[in-house]
């Protein structure tokens, strides 16, 4: 049985600590105040041990005084160590201005913790569960569908067939598929994703599903999209060339042109941008990648760009995305940059 999960808020607390006790391992006031966190309770002790385990698994050595405070019961879980109140605001009290500067971007640690311990419990199983055809990070692969239309996936997409003898539909699960559709007047192709429904006869088209929105370009013929019915109305048809963005959030709808030589650039592996914030680029870049990557800097995040990015170097296109906007790339670990 899976171990239970610290809340979101101890994960980051416990990131933090970690965070200090690196910058200083012999801090003695801050070792105290660190095993007083650790002892106030078992939600702190779990989070404790998973940020410990993420941090190996991104490649980091134990804290030079783990030793001291590793010591686990049969349960796993650290062991309480009876201190007062006083050596941990002693210890709080201690933070050096660049402790202070890394909790901006705690948050995004704590991310990074879960990431990784996805790594180290195995990943849930829910996605390939339901899904017919799955692609990991930096895989592409063109699935041929049962009425013979293809389907390209990009990295980290999933979808699920709902092929039937008189209806052809699909749902995207996750991620940003591209499908060639064969005609067929009798049978539309319908692709669910979120809270849109895209039906075609026969054309060329891409989907993508991310974290803000659903975005659906038409490189040839027509698509009709529509709400799902506990969504506000959607009815829009678009033709070759235009292209329809739905805000997951605010359920608005933004309509666009853009040349269809250059719709799902991701195939030929490059990624274009118009318009855009560095945070959604990033978000785009990320299953290309196979490490992790962290935006810490809310101000560098909401930067818009435009440009044209080697998504067969990933490294390379996040410098090529943040240093003109006077941001820098930190390796620091092969499995995690960070964007500041």
């Amino acid at each position: 049985m899976r171990e239970q999960q610290p809340s979101d808020r101890r994960l980051e607390e416990a990131m933090d600590w970690l965070l200090r006790l690196q910058d200083a391992p012999d801090d003695a006031a801050l070792r105290s105040a660190v095993e007083a966190w650790v002892g106030a309770g078992p939600d702190h002790r779990r989070a404790w041990n998973q940020a410990r385990r993420a941090w190996q698994a991104m490649g980091h050595l134990p804290p030079a005084t783990a030793g001291d405070w590793d010591k686990s019961g049969a349960s796993g879980e650290v062991v309480q160590l009876p201190l007062s109140r006083s050596a941990m605001a002693a210890g709080a009290k201690r933070g050096t201005a660049k402790a202070r500067r890394g909790r901006r971007g705690l948050f995004a640690a704590a991310l990074a913790a879960a990431a990784c311990l996805a790594l180290v419990f195995g990943p849930p199983l829910s996605l390939h569960l339901k899904a017919d055809h799955v692609t990991s990070v930096a895989e592409t692969r063109t699935v041929t569908l049962p009425d013979g239309s293809l389907a390209h996936l990009a990295p980290e997409s999933a979808i699920e067939l709902r092929f039937t003898d008189g209806r052809r539909s699909l749902v995207l699960l996750e991620g940003t598929a591209f499908f060639n559709v064969k005609a067929d007047p009798q049978r539309p192709f319908v692709v669910g994703a979120d809270a849109l429904q895209i039906e075609v006869i026969g054309t060329a088209f891409g989907v993508a599903l991310s974290s803000g929105a659903v975005e659906v370009e038409v490189e040839s013929g027509t698509v009709d999209t529509r709400s799902a019915a506990d969504q506000p109305s959607i009815d829009q048809r678009l033709s070759r060339g235009q292209t329809l963005r739905f805000d997951r959030e605010t359920a608005a709808v933004l309509l666009g042109r853009r040349s269809p030589d250059d719709m799902a650039s991701w195939r030929d592996g490059k990624l274009l941008v118009i318009d855009a914030s560095i945070a959604e680029v990033v978000e785009r870049l990320r299953p290309y990648h196979a490490g992790w990557i962290l935006l810490v800097d809310e101000d560098l995040a909401a930067k818009r760009v435009n440009g044209l990015y080697d998504l067969r170097d990933p490294d390379s296109a996040l410098r090529a995305l943040v240093l003109p906007a006077g941001g820098q790339v930190e390796e620091i670990t092969p499995l995690l940059r960070v964007l500041r």
